[in-house]
Parts: structure tokens; sequence; C-alpha cells
């Protein structure tokens, strides 16, 4: 039994089939709350307001690092699988290790709500946030 289990495990790894599960979910709850994850020795906090986030409206998105300083970050705002366009929010530092910017999430034509949001630090993308956004 333990044998069958195993390899129907690494039939779906090799398949790719639970990565396929994985990046079509979200993975930041923006709307209850602020979102973090750490990468290596740095904290990377992402929140949009007002709430809930909806699409086709002025939104206000901000990002706090703590432990790397840089002088501002770009935030590339996508769908995955789906070109939307160029969406791209300049993130102004703030205040000590805070980042803010106004953009807009436009409305899917297709009803799908997942969004990516991609923080960049001198053309390197540092961390990707998957999240729903309400029509």
């Amino acid at each position: 039994m333990k044998a069958i289990v195993i390899s129907l495990l690494l039939l779906f790894i090799y398949a790719g089939i639970g990565s396929a599960v994985t990046a079509d979910m979200p993975d930041c709850a923006v709307d209850e709350g602020p979102c973090a994850k750490k990468i290596g020795a740095v904290e990377i906090v992402f929140d949009i307001k007002p709430k809930p986030v909806k699409a086709m409206r002025e939104l206000s998105f901000s990002v706090t690092l703590k432990g790397t300083v840089t002088d501002r970050l770009i935030l590339d705002l996508g769908m995955p699988g789906m070109y939307m366009g160029k969406n791209e929010v300049v993130l102004e530092k703030t205040a000590d290790g805070i980042y803010t910017g106004k953009g807009v999430i436009p409305r899917c034509p297709s009803g799908k709500r997942l969004w990516r949001a991609k923080i960049i630090n001198n053309g390197k993308t540092i961390a990707e946030f998957l999240f729903n956004v309400s029509s």
C-alpha cells in the first residue's frame, strides 16, 4: 500500500499536477489583512487598500521590507496564465522600509479573479503574491 501511495505521489510530481493546483490558488488573503513572506533574510509585507479589493477602482498598494533597503520598488500586476497588458505601479519610499503607490486592477473579461503581484527591486523579482480581486 505504501509503495502505491509513493508511486502515485511521484506520478503527480512528474506530471506537474501538484504545481498546476498551487499555481491557481491564492497564497495571500489580502481582504483579511496584509500578507507576509520571508525570502532569505528579508521579510516582505504586502497590502492593498481599501478593502475589499475591487477591480476598476483606485487602490493604494504598500510593501514593507524588513532586512533590506532600496529607493523604490516596482509592483508588476498580472494574471497567472493570461496576459492583461502591462500594469506596473511605482512604489516610492515613504518611510523607513515602507513603499507605497496607487494603481488600478482592471476587470478581467473572462470573470477570473486571481491576480499576481510581483515585487521587483532593481530589475529582479524578490517576491510574488497571488490574491483574489472582487468584480
